[in-house]
């Protein structure tokens, strides 16, 4: 930007200029931006980011959704503006960063993925690339279409747990399913749950749309298929204290958490302590310790992780399997702190967990702060 004109009547702009006048300015900026953007260097790049981030305030909708679609597919776009696109209501503005800017972390797309309208998550799963963690966002926020547009997109990668919650959401979706099934990356043992678990319109769709060399395969799977198996494949494990991950993606979350509920009324300790590990994919023996030491963030972490829904979560505090229920200003502010908790955070200070059996309660709370 060596222009004197330019610098000057941008300064003029930024001080007493008319909305209008900071349209002109921020054109000719990003086109300024636009013819050198292959060979500038990233200390140029932060100048015009600070810049162009002055001039969009109080822009129109209209031009900044312009700037977003001119911004989108450029490697060194300047990162504050594309991450301020990205968080607009308009999806008109935040879609095409959203959908490919490489500037965008998974922190930028799982925090607008949370907060931001369907549209938006919409335009994530059009992404070239995602990564399980923001998958895991979508798969529940996402509504259906949303569902399917992930499932359709090949630079999708799903942690287990995403899969499996994809799955359940697929067993009476034909669509979804076909999607799924189309996957080079969906496990056996999870691609034979979703054949054998799914409504009868599924299944039929899913033999007529199948690849040729996948349809022995699923008739063969079909024609195991009985009253007997579905209803083992349904049943509710026992206690257990080592649960694996391939046991984990074989069993109905929505019925694990649904029985979690009964256990909490019922106040089998033992059961809520081995359903919990379960979810939360981790050994019991970490569940044991944080009630043992009575750690209302440590059990917030596994809640999270675990996806249960905060009245579960709040029974469970009042709970025989809980050794000291809060009153009800300390509960407030364990909800507060819950809502505020994502799943992905919950997962990130599990790994410290689960490495360690045994966690200081004062460490846990700790983990959580910085999570």
């Amino acid at each position: 930007m060596h222009s004197a004109s330019l610098i000057d009547e941008l300064e003029t702009q930024l001080r007493t200029g008319t909305n209008s006048g900071r349209a002109k300015i921020l054109r000719r900026v990003t086109d300024l931006f636009l013819m050198n953007a292959d060979r500038i260097t990233d200390q140029q790049v932060e100048i015009f980011d600070d810049v162009m981030i002055r001039l969009i305030e109080k822009i129109e909708d209209k031009i900044l959704a312009q700037l977003s679609e001119c911004l989108a597919s450029i490697d060194n776009s300047p990162i504050n503006v594309v991450g301020q696109l990205a968080r607009h209501d308009r999806i008109e503005v935040a879609g095409p960063v959203l959908e490919k800017s490489n500037r965008l972390t998974d922190i930028d797309l799982v925090e607008i993925a949370y907060t931001k309208s369907q549209a938006h998550l919409n335009a994530i799963a059009g992404r070239s690339q995602i990564n399980p963690v923001v998958a895991e966002v979508l798969v529940r926020r996402g509504d259906t279409e949303v569902a399917l547009k992930l499932a359709a997109n090949p630079g999708a990668a799903f942690s287990s747990e995403s899969f499996s919650a994809l799955v359940q959401r697929a067993l009476d979706n034909k669509n979804l399913a076909e999607a799924i099934s189309d996957r080079a990356d969906v496990p056996p043992e999870l691609y034979e749950y979703l054949v054998m678990r799914a409504t009868e319109k599924v299944k039929k769709h899913l033999v007529a749309t199948c690849k040729p060399e996948m349809r022995p395969k699923v008739e063969t799977l079909l024609s195991k298929v009985s009253s007997n198996i579905v209803r083992q494949a349904a049943a509710f494990p026992r206690a257990h204290t080592g649960w694996s991950t391939a046991t984990m993606i074989k069993r109905d979350l929505a019925t694990m958490r649904s029985q979690l509920e009964k256990f909490i009324s019922s106040g089998g300790v033992a059961e809520i302590t081995n359903t919990l590990a379960q979810l939360a994919a981790i050994p019991s023996e970490t569940v044991k310790n944080v009630i043992r030491q009575s750690s209302e963030d440590g059990l917030l972490i596994i809640c999270r992780a675990g996806g249960l829904a905060w009245p579960t979560v709040r029974t469970l505090l009042h709970s025989k399997a809980w050794p000291r229920p809060p009153q009800d200003k300390e509960l407030k502010n364990l909800s507060d702190r819950y809502f505020r908790l994502s799943s992905e955070s919950a997962q990130r200070v599990l790994l410290f967990m689960k490495a360690r059996k045994t966690m200081p309660r004062e460490e846990m709370s700790r983990l959580l702060e910085e999570a």
